[in-house]
């Protein structure tokens, strides 16, 4: 083999693995993500919104302690957040404030469907409101990501791309309006862990002309999260399992805390690309991990 060629193969290896392991760290140290690279094509994988009666730090995790220790010997715990805001409410879902979500891995369809009508749902009967939601996430194109987003960061530098970084607060009026109410709404979620935000999204694709905007939109957002080393860590095809909601795409997406995730929503950045974000429908809960807890 060519020596040139042999150290151009070296140096993508390693800049690959360099890029795999950075990522990896991020979503086991900071998000508290215990999600398996790799998994059987028959996996199924749950999540539940779930709201309890009593919105206080301690009655959350007392409640999730309880649901884990009777449904961890038929599901797999993934992660775990307390919501610390909602920024969009599904119209299918309705108002709720739910105040933790779970991601749950099953050994096939037919077994979470199993665990659904058996101990969790039994777990879950004692809560007053409870959403559970469907998906089928694929192995390779999650194990990819890091990597396509690696190159996603490299095109920018080449291409001498403005950062992004540090986030400057926009002025005057804001196309998101209730950004800074949400902002100042998470900060809660810091006294129970700082270094990572989980967002759940479970969407509708919308029309086509609002497909085409979003993928503009998103295009962007993960232009920003190639540099900043954040993005989703999951997303798949959305399966409805129980209810009436139906949706189309889950994703969970990791940031770096929850003031880093307010401080962006404010940003002149996001505020000038989010009218392009475009759903036809979507519920978007902004958690903090809590996995260590319970």
């Amino acid at each position: 083999m060519d020596v040139e060629l042999l150290v151009v193969l070296v140096v993508v290896i390693g800049a690959a693995l360099w890029q795999h392991s950075r990522y990896l760290g991020e979503r086991r140290n900071a998000a508290q993500d215990l999600q398996p690279l790799l998994y059987g094509p028959n996996t199924f994988h749950l999540i539940v919104h779930l709201r309890t009666e009593d919105d206080s730090d301690d009655a959350v995790l007392a409640a999730l302690r309880k649901v884990k220790s009777e449904t961890e010997a038929d599901l797999k715990w993934v992660y775990a957040g307390r919501v610390a805001a909602t920024g969009e409410h599904s119209t299918q879902m309705g108002g709720i404030e739910w105040t933790a979500c779970v991601l749950l891995q099953a050994p096939s369809r037919q077994q979470a469907d199993e665990a659904i009508s058996g101990r969790l749902g039994a777990a879950l009967a004692e809560l007053p409101d409870v959403h559970i939601q469907g998906f089928d996430r694929p192995v390779f194109s999650n194990l990819l990501f890091p990597q396509i987003q690696g190159l996603r960061r490299l095109s920018a530098v080449v291409r001498r791309k403005p950062s992004t970084l540090p986030f400057t607060r926009h002025e005057g009026e804001l196309p998101m309006p209730q950004a800074p109410e949400i902002a100042a709404q998470i900060t809660r979620g810091e006294s129970l862990n700082k270094r990572g935000a989980v967002v759940f999204n479970l969407s509708d694709h919308g029309t086509p002309e609002q497909q085409a905007n979003d993928a503009a939109y998103t295009d962007q957002i993960l232009g920003a999260m190639a540099e900043g080393g954040y993005g989703p860590i999951h997303w798949g095809r959305a399966v409805r399992v129980s209810g009436q909601a139906e949706f189309e795409r889950v994703v969970l997406v990791y940031y770096p805390g929850v003031r880093f995730f307010g401080d962006m929503i404010q940003s002149t950045f996001f505020q000038s690309i989010v009218p392009g974000k475009q759903l036809g429908d979507n519920q978007s809960t902004i958690t903090v991990p809590v996995l260590d807890r319970l």
